[in-house]
């Protein structure tokens, strides 16, 4: 019997202490939230000040004399329910934090542990204090706190400005050099190549609705060849590119997204032993304006974002010389042609294993008369800071125009590199 009312008896005092804690859980919940609103003033630079006198909130409760003195000048009633013109926001965090422990001290003041004077007492004993004494700081409401032996100096209020902006890129300088001699049996022609990449990234992430990305990739490449009697070098490379994308966030890893992409190249291109060249600055120039859904998901490893616009793609080309016009779909007597259709863009980065990486960008646009399909894939494996060797792998398809046609490939059309060279990222 004993044992029996003994157990009810301490299950009577558990059960009490833990609804105490619970209350006394919502009772810093709501006062935290008047601290919040009474004292986080909005800055324009979003600046973030460490306040030390917060700690009294979650350090083990004590019975400070400046609470006390607080509560006894100004009344028991708390001083959180103020507004804050009442309050100088210099002492604003103090008094709210002060209002928070009376109520503490007189709804629960089995949870007070000791009091300021006798945790000072302790501090300051000879049993816990080396010979030389640590550093001491000034708190709010006139406390001094001894800190550890492993601290050096004071502390000091830190200002920490939120950027949601970063910024990255890379550049790449391949060369390959062949000479073959003129009575080497299987025969074959000497050539050089060189090629050059620059990727600049401009990027916006405030981590709860927008995004904004921005980048823009250059490439170019020049190779020699032996049989050309008309060139000493020409172009097998040749990009400029631009692309932003502005995102909002709608739901979990989907954004609402509107996308423009620009590209052309910088130099002519010509064809081997003919003196007309077949592409050139502006020709084409292509523009791309959407808007559609952008689905998201990363990993440890890989980055993953299909970008996907139901006719709500508009697609623009300009090609500024009038003879080549007709080899890029576009009629005679002008000079650009613009459709609307349907765009998917699916892209991935992944590092496939220690210092092996994947970047993939497939692009699919159709207006239900023509289609373009681009892919290009690009493999790098980084033997130290600063050299690389690199595989390209670039197929695209255009039945846009007869002039992209070929006997041997259609319409598709096929590009390939591999290349040692120097490499910075940052």
């Amino acid at each position: 019997m004993k044992n029996t009312v003994l157990a009810l008896v301490v299950a009577y005092f558990a059960t009490g202490i833990l609804s105490a804690q619970s209350e006394v859980k919502d009772y810093f919940s709501e006062r935290l939230d008047s601290l919040v609103a009474l004292c986080n003033t909005p800055t324009d630079d979003d600046e973030v000040m460490a306040d030390i006198a917060f700690y009294r909130l979650f350090a083990p409760t004590l019975l400070y004399g400046s609470t006390i003195e607080r509560g006894l000048s100004q009344g028991i009633d708390v001083p959180y329910r103020k507004t804050a013109s009442d309050i100088e926001m210099d002492d604003c965090r103090s008094a709210v934090i002060d209002g928070i422990l009376l109520d503490v001290y007189r709804d629960y003041p089995l949870f007070v542990v000791t009091t300021e004077e006798d945790m000072r007492s302790v501090l300051s004993s000879d049993d816990f204090r080396s010979t030389q004494a640590a550093p001491e700081i000034s708190l709010r409401g006139n406390t001094a706190v001894a800190l550890p032996q492993n601290v050096d100096g004071a502390l000091k209020v830190k200002k920490v400005r939120l950027n949601h902006w970063r910024t990255s890129g890379s550049f790449s300088f391949n060369f390959t050099q062949n000479y073959i001699s003129g009575n080497w049996a299987q025969g074959g022609e000497n050539n050089r190549t060189l090629i050059t990449g620059l990727m600049l990234r401009l990027n916006y992430n405030d981590k709860k609705k927008i995004s904004f990305e921005n980048s823009f990739e250059a490439k170019l490449g020049f190779v020699t060849v032996s049989g050309d009697t008309l060139h000493s070098y020409k172009t097998n490379n040749d990009m400029l590119r631009l692309e932003s994308k502005f995102g909002y966030k709608i739901y979990n890893n989907i954004n609402l997204s509107a996308k423009m992409t620009l590209q052309t190249q910088s130099m002519p291109s010509y064809p081997t032993n003919n003196p007309d060249f077949v592409s050139n600055f502006m020709a084409p120039f292509d523009a791309n304006f959407s808007v559609g859904l952008d689905y998201k998901r990363s990993g440890k490893n890989w980055n993953l974002s299909v970008y996907f616009a139901p006719l709500s793609s508009y697609n623009y080309r300009f090609v500024r010389y009038e003879e080549l016009t007709s080899r890029f779909g576009i009629r005679a007597g002008r000079h650009h042609k613009e459709d609307f259709g349907t765009q998917i863009q699916p892209t991935l980065s992944a590092t496939i294993m220690k210092n092996v990486t994947l970047n993939s960008r497939m692009e699919f646009y159709t207006n239900y008369s023509r289609a373009y399909f681009n892919w290009e894939n690009t493999i790098k494996m980084k033997i130290n800071k600063y050299l690389e060797t690199t595989l390209f792998m670039h197929g695209r398809f255009d039945d846009s125009s007869r002039g992209l046609y070929s006997d041997s490939y259609g319409y598709w059309q096929l590009k390939e590199y591999f290349a040692l060279g120097l490499s910075y990222t940052w």
